[in-house]
């Protein structure tokens, strides 16, 4: 008689949202978020870096974007902790190019190695960890929010999960 009233209550405890997934949504609530607003805009300094971008080209004129388009690059540096410190995020604005999202961020470490590459349309850091690196979040059209962590042995962010925010 007694498993009668505890099939209910199971039902409803595996039904409720664990609460990693609540503190993963209120982590990305609470998002310092970071854009193409916030970045500085590219000088001759930066010209090593920017040569570590994959599909940015250097033309006469300026860079263009992967769909040929002229883009006036962006460089955010963003602190990540861990054993990599300091990464510069270039960040290539081009709403034709990368859709919805409208821009394309590139992580670089200091060795100016990709870690990340993909359409995004801000970017923020996360309280969580991992390989003692802290995890980063991008944001793009929908209530889905990718987070990815440190992966030491990949030498890259790689993609833990997908957190729905509402």
């Amino acid at each position: 008689m007694r498993h009668l009233f505890l099939a209910p209550l199971i039902t409803a405890l595996l039904l409720l949202p664990s609460a990693h997934a609540q503190s993963d949504r209120q982590a990305i609530a609470q998002a310092h978020w970071l854009n193409s607003d916030q970045g500085r805009p590219v000088t001759p300094s930066d010209t090593l870096l920017l040569k570590a971008v994959p599909d940015l080209k250097k033309t006469k004129r300026g860079y263009q974007d992967m769909c040929d388009t002229p883009v006036t690059p962006k460089i955010l540096s963003l602190d990540v902790g861990g054993s990599l410190g300091r990464v510069n995020v270039v960040i290539e604005e081009d709403s034709a190019c990368f859709g919805g999202a409208g821009a394309d961020y590139t992580i670089l470490d200091k060795d100016r190695h990709v870690l990340w590459q993909n359409s995004a349309a801000g970017i923020a850091t996360l309280s969580s960890r991992h390989d003692g690196v802290q995890d980063l979040t991008f944001a793009g059209p929908g209530m889905s929010v990718p987070i990815w962590s440190w992966n030491a042995g990949k030498h890259s962010f790689v993609f833990r999960k997908t957190v729905e925010t509402q």
